[in-house]
């Protein structure tokens, strides 16, 4: 059994508190001229703490400028005695180029620092005009402490923050042209942390799917979906159902179809089945699917929902209805009511065909996700999210550039996150979007084994865990947020140590 040391370095002030102040600031630099190299304009940033080499790290932040142009973010160790003729560091580790246009951009980048780095290079050379950076945060992976301070410029302040540039010209200051003063109307505004709930029964495991028509059910159940269902594998009903004979907000066992009246075989049904066959007995399995088929991930966004259903068809209006027009809220609505009775343990998500390999895919997921965290109390650090591919291209499948356009990313997004594989799987052989009941029998497997080596790993846990730069000693999550009180269930710290209960 393998054990991992996590040490959380915590600085004293540089925990992210909650909601932005002023969400329409940002810091703008300007340049008098495009330069030949990337290089030749930059906007550096000493972190509060020096990363350490051979460590995980994520910068992520959003980013836009008055012209397209090539944008890069550059972990320097500025204190090296490694330096070109011009006295600069050489000790830099180039992370990948993006093109950035006139429109907010969502960057992230994952690296290994190769040194100690103590300072952040944001380089646009090419570009002859104004660039816009919002919302930085430079955190070690699995820890989730910002060493950027006042990365999203609430306050009137760059302290941290300076320029270098070829011919000395090019000029940083606040503007008031921040992300937040273009976000679409009815985002909302989620903190960077929160409280976590106390939540149910930690042996009554709920997993929330939602999703499209691969997750909601697609392939007729036939007689032996029906049949050996353990009693120990539940359903929470999120729509009525009048065959069978089903009501909002309670418990069955887990005989299909599991989503609504007249959908068919979903992965959840083979998924649930796998997990009962493979944990203890003391253990049941839930699960509550809200899924439509031909949804785009929008469907789960406050934001785009309203707009999105009135513009669709009658029937895909019919299925939204049954959710009240709000998908994403009647899984909070049914995951509230799971927790009263069990631990929400993962989500599932098959999504993707009506996105297919769309650029903004990855960040419209981590969005949602993050959203049902906080709407439910759930710790990201503790809630696995587990996507399914597409039906790949040699079974049929007519969006299998999903699998290698957006999936592959999700991990950027969603530190988290799981992809399960469809390789191999079977189309209906009707069209290029749907698993056969066999495939549909496997996906639920696959799902199924991710997600049990993921529990075996948490009960395997952390054999010991150390606490850094922290004033007072508390309790803590895995992610590094300080709790208010002792949870009575699930991992967490206590004074430096791991406890399990």
């Amino acid at each position: 059994m393998t054990r991992r040391l996590i040490v959380i370095a915590m600085a004293l002030f540089g925990l992210a508190t909650g909601m932005k102040a002023d969400n329409t600031r940002c810091l703008s630099a300007t340049t008098t001229m495009a330069h030949e190299n990337l290089e030749d304009d930059q906007v550096s940033y000493t972190p509060t703490v020096t990363l350490t080499a051979g460590t995980k790290y994520k910068c992520t932040l959003k980013v836009r400028a008055t012209e397209d142009c090539n944008f890069a973010v550059w972990p320097i160790y500025n204190a090296s005695p490694n330096k070109n003729e011009a006295g600069e560091s050489m000790d830099v580790q180039k992370l990948k180029t993006t093109e950035i246009t006139t429109e907010w951009k969502s960057l992230r980048f994952t690296f290994t620092a190769e040194y100690d780095f103590d300072g952040f290079d944001f380089v646009f050379g090419g570009l002859n005009g104004t660039v816009y950076i919002d919302d930085v945060n430079i955190v070690e992976t699995g820890v989730g402490v910002n060493m950027v301070t006042n990365g999203d410029f609430a306050e009137n302040s760059l302290n941290g923050w300076s320029t270098k540039t070829a011919d000395n010209g090019t000029t940083i200051a606040i503007s008031n042209q921040g992300y937040g003063a273009t976000v679409v109307p009815g985002e909302p505004n989620i903190p960077d942390t929160w409280d976590y709930v106390q939540q149910g029964d930690p042996n009554f495991h709920i997993y929330l799917a939602f999703g499209q028509s691969n997750m909601e059910g697609n392939a007729a159940i036939e007689a032996v979906d029906k049949q050996n269902v353990p009693e120990r594998f539940k359903m929470l009903a999120a729509v009525n159902f009048s065959s069978p004979s089903r009501t909002k907000g309670k418990w069955y066992k887990a005989i299909p179809p599991l989503c609504r009246q007249g959908t068919g075989l979903t992965p959840c049904d083979y998924f649930g089945r796998y997990l009962v066959e493979n944990l203890p007995e003391e253990v049941q399995v839930g699960v509550c699917n809200v899924a439509v088929g031909g949804a785009r991930i929008e469907l789960f966004m406050e934001e785009y929902k309203d707009e999105y259903i009135a513009g669709e068809a009658d029937w895909f209006k019919n299925y939204c209805s049954q959710y009240d027009n709000d998908p994403l809220g009647r899984l909070v609505e049914m995951g509230k009511i799971a927790q009263q009775v069990g631990t929400i343990k993962g989500i599932l998500l098959h999504q993707g065909e009506s996105n297919n390999g769309a650029s903004d895919w990855c960040e419209k997921v981590s969005k949602v996700y993050t959203r049902l965290c906080y709407y439910l109390g759930l710790n990201p650090a503790e809630t696995p999210l587990l996507a399914g591919e597409t039906l790949y291209e040699n079974q049929g499948g007519g969006c299998s550039w999903h699998n290698t356009a957006a999936l592959p990313h999700l991990k950027e997004w969603v530190p988290n996150s799981y992809v399960i594989s469809a390789d191999g799987i079977p189309g209906n052989g009707v069209d290029a979007w749907h698993f056969s009941a066999a495939g549909y029998r496997e996906l639920g497997k696959r799902y199924g084994q991710q997600m049990l080596q993921i529990l075996n790993e948490q009960a395997a846990g952390v054999e010991e865990v150390e606490v850094k730069n922290v004033k007072n000693e508390g309790i803590y999550s895995l992610s590094g947020q300080k709790l208010a009180g002792r949870p009575q269930h699930g991992i967490f710290i206590e004074n430096g140590k791991k406890i399990i209960k």
